[in-house]
């Protein structure tokens, strides 16, 4: 409700401001309508908007050729060194509306603009998707695909002598390379732009010689060995054991990974972004983390990252050995005879409901979702408890990953309760404690009737 009023507030503050055919600017940029700016020869003009509604794509133009060109974010500010001097705007506002899309900006004081923190730059790159740039060490950089999203972009780098660059970036991401001179170079994704019309990547070089202290060189060093697998493909990692990708969650950021050896599945699970695949040879255990999850505009991928021996923490790792993986639609026999089915995943992937049926009781129905992932049920005088693990909405299979959190006997001896969440161990009342209670309850009511 918040959301959608502040929303309207903003559409209602730009819809104010828009200018008549003839007038001068006034602050209101309409997508793909030229505005001049005031005592200048600079046209500003809105070319998109983000999907989001959370960034717009702002250009100024003289005499027909580009001279600005960035994608900006609301409190972002627009500097340019004109004729005429310093131009100086700030984006006070994105809008994307059912039927108009704008951006309202307003002139201000350049004295307020930290310059040494202006993320834009002159010779910043803007990048569709499937377009190259050969760059002035001679690598050429191609933004390949773009996800689902809008949070993601798949990069690859080309140039002699140098290995394959292929990774799935997010914006603040480095991209970090040798040159053909053996010199670090670098680059940085400053935006994402998954627009109306337009989908893009903005990118500014980090001039040399770069300073480590602005480069995490552990993280780029961590990327060298990393692989991206497409839904299906498979990878030999090692004393025979092959990684595959089953599948990738609509929703993005989960993957479906297995492990097999000598063609029998040995590991199967839903994993995040950051967490690993395991697995045991000679004695010791080895790990391959899901390090990129990409639900792409034209294909979905795995950016696979080997843990070394080494670094692997074991007391982190869940041990999911006995996880249940329960197909939608495919009933599962649990503990004491019954049998769960999941009956559907809601479009978020948040939220599951589940059908428990127990030999000679009727069944029963619940929702369960990350706030409240336990479920439990009794059968005769044992009531079982499960936890909710991993949920995956894929394209052609969903799934739900289960464990087993325990058992206890119930000696009530009181009604079957059918839909029960297990809750909380909470401390008995004392007699003394119940008395105080009381009290308080009877203090609130009072004071309820007096103020009404």
């Amino acid at each position: 409700m918040k959301q959608a009023l502040k929303l309207t507030f903003v559409a209602l503050l730009i819809l104010t401001s828009l200018p008549a055919a003839s007038a001068a600017f006034n602050g209101t940029l309409a997508v793909g309508t030229p505005v001049e700016l005031n005592a200048t020869d600079l046209t500003a003009i809105c070319r998109d908007i983000s999907r989001d509604g959370n960034s717009a794509w702002i250009e100024l133009e003289k005499d027909g050729e580009v001279r600005y060109s960035h994608i900006l974010k609301p409190g972002d500010p627009i500097v340019y060194e004109s004729d005429s001097g310093l131009l100086t705007y700030q984006i006070d506002a994105t809008f994307h509306g059912t039927q108009t899309n704008m951006a309202k900006i307003s002139q201000i004081d350049p004295a307020g603009i930290d310059m040494g923190a202006l993320r834009t730059r002159p010779d910043s790159i803007l990048l569709g998707i499937g377009e190259r740039r050969n760059l002035s060490d001679g690598t050429e950089i191609v933004h390949k695909m773009m996800g689902v999203n809008g949070d993601k972009a798949l990069i690859e780098l080309v140039g002699d002598g140098m290995g394959q660059y292929s990774h799935i970036l997010k914006e603040g991401d480095p991209i970090v390379y040798k040159n053909d001179s053996d010199e670090w170079a670098a680059y940085r994704i400053d935006a994402i732009f998954h627009g109306i019309e337009h989908d893009m990547i903005e990118l500014s070089p980090v001039d040399q010689p770069i300073d480590p202290s602005t480069i995490d060189f552990n993280y780029v060093e961590g990327l060298w060995d990393n692989f991206i697998l497409d839904v299906g493909a498979e990878k030999d990692i090692g004393s025979g054991t092959t990684l595959r990708c089953t599948g990738i969650d609509m929703t993005d950021g989960v993957a479906w990974v297995e492990l097999s050896k000598n063609g029998t599945v040995q590991y199967s699970h839903i994993l995040k972004e950051g967490e690993c695949a395991t697995y045991e040879y000679s004695g010791m255990l080895h790990a391959c983390e899901v390090h990129r999850v990409f639900t792409g505009v034209g294909g979905n991928l795995v950016e696979f990252s080997p843990v070394k021996v080494s670094e692997i923490d074991a007391a982190s790792i869940p041990d999911r050995s006995e996880y249940v993986m329960v197909g939608l639609g495919v009933p599962v026999e649990l503990s004491g005879g019954a049998e769960l089915l999941c009956k559907q995943i809601d479009l978020g992937g948040e939220a599951v409901w589940i059908e428990i049926e127990r030999s000679g009781h009727e069944k029963f129905e619940k929702v369960i979702n990350r706030t409240h992932p336990s479920f439990a049920y009794r059968v005769d005088d044992t009531e079982y408890v499960y936890d909710l693990e991993a949920v995956f909405r894929g394209k052609e299979k969903s799934a739900i990953e289960i464990s087993f959190a325990g058992s206890s006997p119930v000696v009530d001896g009181g009604a079957d309760i059918l839909n029960h969440t297990p809750a909380p161990t909470v401390p008995a009342f004392t007699a003394s404690g119940a008395i105080v209670v009381l009290g308080l309850l009877a203090v609130v009511r009072g004071r309820r009737r007096r103020h009404s």
